[in-house]
């Protein structure tokens, strides 16, 4: 067991912090891990190259989080500055460079909006199949999650004619898109699963069975999760996995809901004063949702709210100063300059 996968929750850590080089607090990538809907969280996750990592441990507490970053400044690979500021150290960059890759395998912000549901229908489709085909029909349910309980009961009323074919079919994708991982990361994943011969195991048994902390575990969890979304999405060798996506959207954080209102006044070609009256909604939270927009709509009207003269002002800043920092690009373009124009700016020069 490498340190790599020992401290793959500090890695992500270092990871984040190194790429966002101290332009934001240490909350803004706790935010990031629980996956936050707040703009400013998914304008991070885009502008400092970390969306893979967003929304990965939704049941993060901030306790834990805290005592993972104390125990790195301890380490001596982080330094926090008055400001909460986090900078990782010559030891952390040295450790994060030889540990790289096992960083790898997350895709946070495209399956955010799926990954509970597709866990929890397939794990409890596999113990309710398992079970049933061998005449065993009482048994506590893994989930007691409503929409997942309905979703299997349609599928298994699908296919109980065939449990036998439909296991093996799955045990044969699931063998196969496994084999992508590691053997540790294989290995516990197929422990974490309920089925009629054995009961899935708990992180707390997986981390004290794999000798890790609870966070590496579920986040090696995590990443088969992962592996599996990502094979069915991308091979058609995958028939069984896909049922399990089924109705659930795969996207790269989809707009919230209040955005998706004003996008369609945005699309009936109304003002923005109009927008503001018929939504009742401050200027500043119809900007937000329009920066919202701007980062997913492939044709957002950008230059409705900004020229090219301010834009390449930005952009200039942007590159001399080697910042995303909204307060120090503002400091340094022609006053007149809005917030709202230099975050349209910043998602425009990230496209």
């Amino acid at each position: 067991m490498g340190g790599g996968v020992r401290m793959l929750f500090q890695g992500i850590l270092m990871d984040c912090f190194q790429k966002i080089n101290q332009e934001r607090t240490s909350s803004s990538v706790y935010n990031l891990l629980i996956g936050k809907k707040a703009i400013q969280t998914i304008q991070d996750a885009r502008f400092y190259h970390i969306a893979d990592y967003y929304g990965i441990y939704p049941g993060l507490t901030k306790d834990d989080y805290r005592v993972q970053l104390n125990h790195l400044i301890e380490l001596d690979y982080f330094r926090e500055d008055n400001e909460k500021k986090i900078q990782i150290t010559k030891k952390g960059k040295s450790w994060l460079a030889s540990c790289k890759t096992n960083l790898d395998g997350f895709a946070g912000a495209k399956y955010v909006n799926v990954m509970e549901s597709f866990k929890q229908r397939l794990l409890l489709f596999i113990q309710t199949i398992t079970n049933t085909s061998k005449k065993r029909y009482l048994f506590i349910p893994i989930s007691d999650n409503y929409e997942a309980e309905q979703f299997v009961k349609g599928l298994y009323k699908q296919y109980k004619q065939r449990s036998k074919e439909v296991l093996q079919q799955l045990y044969k994708e699931l063998e196969k898109a496994l084999s992508g991982l590691s053997d540790l990361e294989a290995s516990m994943f197929v422990d974490r699963i309920t089925s009629f011969y054995s009961y899935g195991s708990s992180l707390q048994q997986l981390s004290q069975d794999y000798q890790l902390s609870i966070q590496d575990c579920f986040l090696i969890l995590q990443k088969g999760f992962y592996r599996l979304l990502s094979v069915q999405e991308q091979d058609n060798d995958y028939p069984m996995l896909k049922l399990f996506t089924k109705n659930l959207y795969i996207s790269d954080t989809p707009l919230s809901q209040t955005a998706q209102l004003t996008l369609r006044l945005l699309h009936k070609k109304h003002s923005f004063k109009k927008i503001m009256q018929i939504r009742r909604l401050k200027a500043t939270t119809i900007q937000d949702h329009l920066v919202e927009i701007a980062m997913h709509e492939t044709d957002f009207p950008f230059f409705d709210y900004l020229n090219s003269a301010i834009y390449e002002e930005i952009k200039e800043i942007v590159h001399s100063k080697q910042t995303y920092r909204l307060k120090e690009i503002k400091n340094n373009v022609n006053p007149d300059i809005s917030y709202f124009q230099i975050r349209l700016a910043l998602v425009l020069y990230n496209k």
